[in-house]
């Protein structure tokens, strides 16, 4: 496809200026507040292949298979043009001046990592992403970064960890440890259109070798592994003797009996990784019986679920219009609803739904405004004692579960209470409480 480009810059150029483009609308989602933006990014292969084993539904999974194909069809351009976290990496490999040359290929390591993830991922643990999914890292450093007074001990360690590997091995991080990558590079391997090396034209310069920022090129032996190669086309555009070709490969690709052996392996890895998890599963309930539970925003279920679904993306957190929503602590593992944050309204906006709306891997369930205003995230927990019975809560409960006389304590309601916390807003005297509850439900 790329024959007529041989040896010149121009697919490298096309390449980076498509890569440019999305960077900055993946910033934009998860910085500007612009919902429709948000909705990009949940084509996000990693977040899609989530939410295809937690929420399942027709469109994911169309957009799971649609990436698939792609990948099989032209190999890994996902990873050098629509992933913000490896463009993050090139961002970085070129401040330092960083040239990554031959790597070892780490297989073993790739594959273990992906059995290990699939199996969590199957009992329906997909918290394991969030340590190790591009897209959620992205948006994890990013957001903790703007906001830097909110910067977590993860989001400064995710950043150090990424740029050592960077200055290390450059993109080591994307063909060893991404399970993302390492799923499409196994497409790209057995894929239709192949970057090569011609045995007759390279005359073994080492230049492209030189400049691959995953090590997929020994240019000794002529050769080039379409597995871990992301297609970023510098070798096409470094190679000063048009030898680096696009396109199809007739070259028989052998299966070695050793790698048919370590897929038997990595079965067993896949479910010894499931049966852990089940059993980590009970330890945590007895656990978390002892703990402080979270407010957790609507659409999340119970905080165990959704700890076990949620990547910490920070998605939600950015789009939400009461700014109640506030990223991970020292408290909560996760994503959670903190009404006393100053720069927000202090309550869960009774007409916004953006956190279902933008949630890319299914932890909030997608919801009709009418489900959302009916969901209940909370309780109040009302101090009859310090109430100064000016009826406030009363008069701004958008569901009516507070009713006032003048000169009573108002009655509270339990059955028609929401939790959005308007009532402990307005309060002027602070005797409302929102407390959390096991599971949320509708009312």
């Amino acid at each position: 496809m790329f024959k007529k480009f041989r040896g010149n810059k121009k697919p490298y150029l096309i390449r980076l200026g498509f890569a440019v483009i999305f960077f900055a609308i993946s910033l934009a989602a998860f910085l500007c507040g612009f919902k429709p933006l948000a909705y990009i990014m949940s084509f996000s292969f990693g977040p899609a292949l989530a939410k295809v084993i937690v929420d399942f539904s027709i469109i994911t999974l169309v957009i799971v298979l649609v990436n698939l194909l792609l990948a099989f069809a032209f190999g890994r351009f996902y990873c050098s043009v629509f992933c913000p976290f490896g463009i993050l990496q090139d961002i970085i490999g070129s401040i330092f001046r960083r040239k990554s040359g031959k790597a070892p290929n780490l297989f073993y390591i790739r594959y273990t990592v992906l059995a290990f993830t699939l199996g969590l991922m199957l009992v329906g643990v997909t918290a394991v992403l969030r340590y190790l999914e591009p897209y959620s890292n992205f948006g994890n450093i990013v957001t903790g970064f703007v906001h830097f007074k909110e910067v977590s001990l993860y989001t400064f360690a995710a950043l150090v960890v990424l740029a050592v590997l960077v200055l290390w091995k450059n993109r080591i991080f994307c063909t060893t440890i991404c399970p993302v990558g390492t799923i499409l590079g196994l497409c790209s391997k057995f894929g239709f259109y192949k970057m090569y090396i011609s045995q007759d034209i390279c005359k073994k310069c080492g230049q492209c070798e030189k400049d691959c920022p995953t090590g997929a090129i020994d240019s000794d032996k002529k050769f080039l592994d379409n597995e871990r190669c992301i297609r970023c086309m510098r070798c096409v555009a470094k190679c000063p003797g048009h030898g680096i070709l696009y396109g199809r490969q007739k070259n028989e690709i052998k299966f070695e009996p050793s790698r048919r052996n370590f897929i038997t392996t990595g079965v067993v890895i896949a479910v010894a990784a499931g049966v852990l998890a089940k059993g980590k599963d009970v330890a945590k309930t007895v656990v978390e019986a002892f703990k402080k539970r979270p407010i957790l925003p609507p659409g999340s279920s119970s905080p165990e679920e959704f700890a076990q679904k949620c990547t910490n993306c920070g998605l939600c957190v950015e789009h939400c219009k009461g700014k109640i929503l506030k990223k991970p602590d020292a408290d909560y593992e996760t994503i959670h609803i903190d009404y006393s944050n100053s720069k927000g309204t202090g309550k869960c906006e009774f007409n916004c739904k953006n956190c279902s709306d933008v949630c890319p891997t299914g932890a909030i369930r997608k919801m009709t405004l009418e489900e959302k205003q009916n969901c209940r995230i909370g309780l109040v927990k009302l101090d009859r004692e310090v109430c100064s019975k000016c009826g406030l809560c009363a008069h701004i409960c958008p569901k009516g579960a507070l009713e006032h006389t003048t000169g009573q304590v108002p009655e509270y309601l339990p059955a028609k209470c929401i939790g959005c916390g308007a009532c402990q807003k307005i309060c002027p005297v602070h005797a409302i409480e929102i407390i959390s509850i096991n599971k949320q439900s509708q009312i």
